[in-house]
């Protein structure tokens, strides 16, 4: 009897970490391309394994009668950034839009809470660190196969592209890997273990050096600077110098890879040497150094804005393009480099953006007590094998960290939830395994008849599976059904079926009401059925979730059709405001002027499109509208000037060369006439 308790108190623990494993395993792996969004396959297991984990922990301290919470340094730090978190989601003006955001940096801490609470010895630890071995070595595999043909099922991504996502997410989930691979090859003993651990971290620079992400390589760069130092500054020699022929191979065999991917050859897919994508960073006329620099700067208006406590968690994609329009006004020299950001490309620019300086400030002091930490672990009498240990994970979340500075790694869910399991995991190894313990919850056996206290946990645990199954019914089936049907919505949309359309549209709403892209694509579905009320209707309503420029576009589309030609200028002003390079506004705007007869101004935005991009593939047509005008305004000369433009501009075979040919002739015979 006594054997089968010990059993029954084993199970919710050993659940709890198979929970974890998967998480491990599935997040970053389970891929379905025909989703309408990419990450959403991420976010809908995070929350899954999340859900799932959390209820077997509460199950757990039911059955125990005992809240299971193990101390550390850094936990009241976290409580508090999740306060300002809480904060942040009630005084948010898009209340949906922050709760979406605010759970999934919630199911962040769990992961962090449950692994903290539930890894006690180095058994569990391993098992845990080569799961995530075992994940990079089938993203780089992948990435490998895709890019040479031999997997075409994400193709349409990009040459460069895996199960967890693009190349700089491929890059920065093995750059927090790879450091701590390099720790256990170190401390390999056994010469099949060496041998694989050389493999692996060959396979790994290899996918590194294909994927060309210049961020990574800045913080791989900077990150070996601060190993350097540990490592001479605890002497951490021994373990280097036992090695040395191992490093020797491997430092070889990096050298390469390096000059494969360096040089012209078949091996090297690349339209440009690694070099050459290194050399562009310092490119200050770059489209991506500047596209960042007006993120960065738009991120400091938003701060400005709202210093203390920001506009809220996950509001920074709604606010963009409206802030990006007012810096735009003070500096048209980046209204070229403009457009739609959901990310600021810099974690902590964009969390003082949502969360304010405290936000930000919270999160430093959590990063500031860890290193502290790990530094207090490294001056301890600890041997240099547990040493090393430690130096590959940090070298990994410093990494991570660097690289928040250049991209988005924690709105990326597989990247988020592995820096925080391997944030568990460096705790959990700081602290020898041995957290300290509390209980919140007396015996209540004392107090309470033992049948009463039975139906009691009973029907707790009922409410709490009841609660397990609302939540991942309402957080994680719900919305990735509607990203399902919102995919196909789309793709017969595009295909002009739009009565099929407006089914799987209109599905996916009911599933998700707060899903603004899908509520965009909805009202564009009814416009091209013509229904234009419930199209206004449902893009206005998109407008609470969502901010895009094609939003107040398609309004003026609406309200051109109702001939309510003033509300449709102003949309289309909008939409050009919030993006000066949208040339279909710019194209609407002209035609809505020439239906009312305005030549002058419709001419003024058909050169605007001219002026943005001079080589413009339709081109021929702006130009043959322009000398429609012209002869609108009874000016032949200049029509016709227009008209031979457009003809020798236009494609062969093209049903407009009739038309522009026809307008030629009534000039040429108008001038007979006369």
């Amino acid at each position: 009897m006594k054997k089968y308790l010990i059993i029954k108190d084993d199970i919710f623990k050993n659940t709890i970490l198979l929970n974890l494993k998967l998480l491990i395993l599935i997040t970053p792996l389970a891929i379905y391309k025909y989703v309408d969004r990419f990450r959403s396959n991420q976010e809908a297991w995070l929350k899954l394994f999340v859900i799932i984990g959390i209820t077997l922990w509460a199950l757990k301290c039911l059955k125990d009668n005992k809240i299971i919470w193990k101390k550390s340094g850094i936990n009241l730090y976290i409580l508090l950034f999740i306060l300002i978190m809480s904060m942040s989601l009630l005084i948010s003006d898009y209340k949906m839009v922050s709760l979406k955001e605010y759970i999934i940096f919630l199911s962040y801490f769990f992961i962090y809470f449950l692994i903290t609470n539930n890894i006690e010895d180095k058994r569990q630890f391993n098992l845990s660190i080569h799961l995530l071995f075992i994940t990079s070595f089938i993203i780089s595999v992948y990435t490998l196969l895709h890019y040479y043909g031999f997997i075409s099922y994400l193709k349409e991504f990009g040459p460069v592209m895996s199960t967890i996502g693009q190349k700089n997410w491929i890059s920065n989930y093995l750059s927090l890997i790879f450091p701590i691979i390099f720790s256990f090859f170190l401390l390999g003993e056994i010469k099949r273990n060496k041998i694989f651990y050389y493999l692996l971290l060959s396979v790994l620079y290899t996918t590194l050096l294909i994927c060309q992400s210049r961020g990574i390589w800045i913080s791989i760069s900077l990150t070996a600077i601060l190993a350097i130092y540990i490592i001479f500054k605890f002497k951490l020699f021994e373990v280097f110098h036992k090695n040395q022929k191992w490093l020797v191979l491997l430092l070889v065999t990096f050298l390469i890879i390096t000059i494969i991917y360096s040089t012209d050859n078949p091996l090297n897919k690349s339209a440009i040497t690694v070099p050459q994508r290194a050399l562009s960073t310092f490119d200050m006329d770059g489209s991506s150094v500047n596209v960042r620099l007006l993120m960065w700067k738009t991120s400091l208006e938003m701060i400005k804005d709202k210093p203390l406590f920001g506009s809220g968690i996950g509001t920074f994609k709604i606010n963009y393009l409206d802030y990006q329009a007012e810096l735009i006004k003070s500096n048209p020299y980046y209204a070229k480099y403009s457009g739609k950001a959901e990310e600021a490309h810099n974690e902590y620019l964009q969390m003082g953006a949502e969360l304010g300086i405290v936000g930000v400030g919270v999160f430093l002091a959590i990063l500031f007590i860890f290193y502290s930490l790990v530094l207090h672990y490294l001056k301890k009498g600890n041997s240099n094998n547990n040493k090393i240990i430690v130096l590959g994970l940090i070298m990994g979340i410093t990494s991570f960290l660097i690289h928040g500075s250049f991209t988005f790694p924690l709105h990326v869910t597989a990247l988020g939830s592995g820096f925080f399991i391997i944030l568990g995991l460096t705790m959990v190894y700081l602290k020898d395994f041995n957290f300290s313990e509390f209980n919140k919850l007396k015996d209540s056996k004392k107090n309470v008849k033992k049948r009463k206290y039975s139906r009691l946990i009973f029907l707790f645990t009922i409410l709490i599976l009841l609660i397990m199954i609302f939540a991942i019914n309402s957080l994680v089936v719900k919305p990735y059904l509607a990203e399902v049907y919102a995919y196909k919505g789309r793709e017969n949309l595009e295909l002009g079926k739009y009565d099929d359309a407006l089914t799987d549209f209109e599905y996916a709403a009911k599933l998700n009401p707060s899903n603004g892209r899908i509520l965009l694509n909805l009202g564009a579905t009814y416009y091209n059925l013509g229904i234009f009320e419930e199209a206004i209707n449902k893009l206005k309503q998109s407008k609470k979730y969502y901010d895009d420029h094609n939003i107040h576009r398609n309004l003026g589309l609406c309200y051109k059709q109702q001939e309510n030609y003033q509300k449709a200028e102003e949309e289309f002003k909008y939409a050009i405001y919030l993006n000066p390079k949208f040339i279909d506004a710019y194209a609407d705007l002209a035609y809505l002027y020439a239906i009312q007869k305005d030549y002058d101004k419709a001419i003024a935005e058909w050169n605007k499109i001219l002026e943005i991009e001079p080589n413009f593939s339709e081109k021929y047509n702006v130009i043959y509208y322009m000398g429609l005008a012209f002869n609108k305004k009874q000016i032949p000369d200049k029509a016709l000037e227009y008209f031979l433009q457009a003809l020798q501009l236009a494609p062969e075979g093209s049903p407009i060369i009739e038309e522009i040919e026809r307008e030629i002739y009534n000039i040429y015979r108008s001038n007979l006439d006369n």
